[in-house]
C-alpha cells in the first residue's frame, strides 16, 4: 500500500470538470486512487494492462472507463503494448453534481444507477466510446456556458444507455456503497457483508426488506444487475482476492473462509471470474 497514491487532482471547487489530455508512449503514472470520478479515455494503446481493484483485462485500441468508488484503487500498466502515440483523456467530475435529491429525479434515474455501478469501475462498449468522443473533445474546449453543459449531459445520457457497458472489480474488493443508492439495497449489502460465510437464501433476504422473494428478486436485480446468488458469490470472490493478496494462508483454508463449501468449485467459480486460478492470481499479483 506504500506505491499507493492518494491522488489530489485539478479539479476546482466551482467547477463542474477537469480534462487533461496528452500524448504519450509509455504508461508510469502508478496506481492510485482519490475523490473525484474519473473518465478515463485511450486510444491506441491495445495490449495496455487496466487494473482496477481486484479486476485485470488487457485493452484494445478504444478504451473508456467511469470510476466513482473513492477508495477503489486504479492504474494502467504497459503491459504488451509497444511504445506507440498513445493518446489518453482524463476527466476529472466533482461528485457534488451528483447529489440529492436531484439524482433521483426520473430523468436522471439512469445517471444514478451508472454512477452506483461506476463505484466498482464501469468500461464502455466501443459503440458508446464513438458516440461521445466528439463530446469529450468539445468539453475540453467548449464555446460558451451553454455549450459546456449540453454536451457533458448528452455524454453522460449516453454512457448511462450502454447496454454493453460492464462492471470491473468485485463487489467486496470495491467496497461500493452509495449515498444514492436505495435504502433497501444497502440494508441487503450490509447483512451480506456480515453473513457472507453463511448460506443466504432468497427467502431469508426477502424478509429484511418486507418483499416476496419473487418481488426481491426482481428489485435486486434492477438496482444491482446481478441475481442475489450471483451477488453473493462476487462478494465472497471479493474477499478471497483480498485474503490472497494480503494474507500467506492456504488456499484451502482462504476457501472455507470465503464461504464455499469445496476447494474445486471455488477453484472453478475463482477462475471463471478473475482468468486465474487462487493460486494464479497470488503468484501473478
Amino acid at each position: 500500500m506504500a506505491d499507493i497514491v492518494n491522488e489530489i487532482t485539478k479539479l476546482e471547487p466551482m467547477e463542474l470538470y477537469y480534462i487533461g489530455d496528452r500524448h504519450k508512449t509509455f504508461f508510469e503514472y502508478p496506481a492510485h486512487c482519490h475523490e473525484e470520478y474519473e473518465l478515463n479515455f485511450i486510444e491506441n494503446a491495445a495490449g495496455v494492462r487496466r487494473i482496477v481493484g481486484d479486476s485485470t483485462e488487457t485493452i484494445g485500441n478504444l478504451e473508456l472507463v467511469l470510476i466513482t468508488g473513492p477508495k477503489l484503487i486504479h492504474v494502467w500498466e504497459q503491459g504488451e503494448c509497444p511504445e506507440r502515440e498513445i493518446y489518453e483523456l482524463t476527466m476529472h467530475i466533482s461528485p457534488e453534481i451528483f447529489s440529492e435529491p436531484l439524482i433521483s429525479k426520473r430523468p436522471l434515474t439512469g445517471i444514478k444507477e451508472m454512477i452506483i455501478r461506476a463505484q466498482r469501475g464501469l468500461c464502455f462498449s466501443e459503440e458508446a466510446i464513438m458516440e461521445v468522443r466528439h463530446d469529450l473533445q468539445v468539453l475540453k474546449n467548449p464555446k460558451d456556458k451553454f455549450d459546456t453543459l449540453s454536451h457533458f449531459l448528452h455524454l453522460l445520457f449516453t454512457l448511462a444507455e450502454d447496454k454493453g457497458a460492464h462492471e470491473l472489480a468485485s463487489t467486496s474488493y470495491s467496497n461500493s456503497q452509495s449515498t444514492v443508492e436505495d435504502r433497501r439495497i444497502s440494508m441487503i449489502r450490509e447483512y451480506m457483508a456480515s453473513h457472507y460465510q453463511e448460506d443466504m437464501s432468497v427467502s431469508t433476504l426477502s424478509k429484511l426488506v418486507c418483499m416476496t422473494p419473487e418481488s426481491f428478486s426482481r428489485f435486486f436485480h434492477h438496482h444491482t444487475g446481478k441475481t442475489p446468488a450471483h451477488y453473493i458469490i462476487d462478494y465472497r470472490l471479493g474477499i478471497a482476492a483480498r485474503m490472497l493478496l494480503q494474507t500467506q494462508l492456504p488456499v484451502q483454508d482462504i476457501c472455507f473462509a470465503c464461504g464455499f463449501n469445496t476447494v474445486s468449485h471455488f477453484n472453478r467459480l475463482f477462475k471463471a471470474a478473475k482468468g486465474y486460478t487462487p493460486s494464479e492470481f497470488r503468484e501473478r499479483f
